[in-house]
């Protein structure tokens, strides 16, 4: 197997699938917007439907958590046909402000009051967030949009649209607008998770992918789903991570520095250590929600993609470009 490093992309997410990276090949984390890293491209991109486990690999993971499974689950349904009952849909807000600075989170406490006691809104919900990338956020509303899997199209409640006018056309008389920048996003969701575990505390600088969670339209708990994979990996004995960001979470196993990356017939490959690890029964796949994940390409389903390194955020080579040793 050969790989290569790139650079993090910092601020521009890409519209390729995360798993979609060719074989070998080393991806990096990109800056998702918001709270967090996350895999580029994840935001962007339809969920495609996963294919189930099979009885072999459903044997090898044990129950070891309710939003796990929930993912599983809802794998399994997107493959065979969709739901008996039309889901709810996935929620999202109204992303109002954000501020960052050293008065950020009182300002933003400050004008979250404000944006309460104003005519026309719903005092109960507004809501402020103080984010770990430094951001205080103001959010209003909670809407549920469904994904339309002929076209891919979300659906657009009135009430959110209505919100989003109301939101954007507050000023005072001299013609200045608060919120003018207010947009939609995804609902945050409460990051979970043993703090010790978060991919952050690791000091690798590469980082063994094997799971990927997405929320989709009956699925929102993906940052639990990680945190019980998580937990599950470190209960049968492998050094796991879970990182959260808005836009989806991911687990990975390991902490690897630079000799994690060597060369087979003068190409980039995957060191023996990392081959071992790809060999146990639940590292062998990049799982997308649950399910091994094949992607389709030209009516063709392509094998399950593997696990596969990826740059730990904050411990990228200095010049962003790993090139192997002679």
């Amino acid at each position: 197997m050969t790989g290569s490093a790139t650079r993090l992309d910092s601020g521009v997410r890409g519209r390729s699938k995360p798993w979609a990276h060719a074989p070998g090949r080393v991806p990096p984390l990109a800056r998702g917007g918001g709270a967090g890293l996350c895999i580029r491209g994840t935001s962007s991109v339809p969920l495609a439907s996963p294919l189930p486990l099979s009885r072999g690999e459903r044997g090898s993971l044990r129950c070891f958590g309710a939003s796990f499974w929930a993912a599983v689950l809802c794998g399994l349904v997107a493959f065979v046909g969709g739901c008996a009952t039309p889901p709810k849909g996935t929620p999202w807000t109204i992303l109002c402000l954000e501020l960052q600075g050293r008065y950020a989170v009182q300002t933003a406490g400050e004008i979250g009051e404000a944006l309460r006691r104003t005519p026309g809104i719903r005092a109960k919900e507004v809501s402020v967030r103080d984010d770990d990338d430094g951001f205080s956020r103001v959010y209003y509303g909670t809407y549920y949009r469904q994904t339309d899997p002929q076209t891919g199209k979300r659906t657009t409640p009135p009430q959110m649209v209505a919100d989003l006018n109301l939101i954007k056309g507050l000023g005072n008389e001299k013609g200045q607008y608060f919120f003018r920048q207010a947009m939609l996003v995804r609902q945050p969701q409460p990051d979970v998770g043993n703090p010790e575990w978060a991919l952050r505390r690791s000091s690798g600088m590469y980082t063994l992918q094997v799971a990927v969670f997405e929320p989709t339209d009956d699925f929102a708990e993906y940052k639990q789903a990680a945190a019980d994979l998580c937990a599950y990996l470190r209960q049968r004995g492998f050094e796991a991570f879970y990182h959260h960001g808005n836009a989806c979470s991911m687990v990975t196993v390991g902490a690897f520095g630079p000799e994690a990356m060597v060369r087979r017939d003068g190409q980039p490959a995957y060191s023996d250590e990392v081959l071992a690890l790809q060999r146990q029964p639940e590292l062998r796949y990049n799982l997308l929600n649950g399910a091994p994940y094949r992607p389709l390409v030209d009516g063709k389903r392509l094998d399950p993609v593997p696990s596969q390194l990826v740059l730990v955020p904050g411990h990228e080579p200095e010049e962003g470009v790993f090139r192997p040793g002679p």
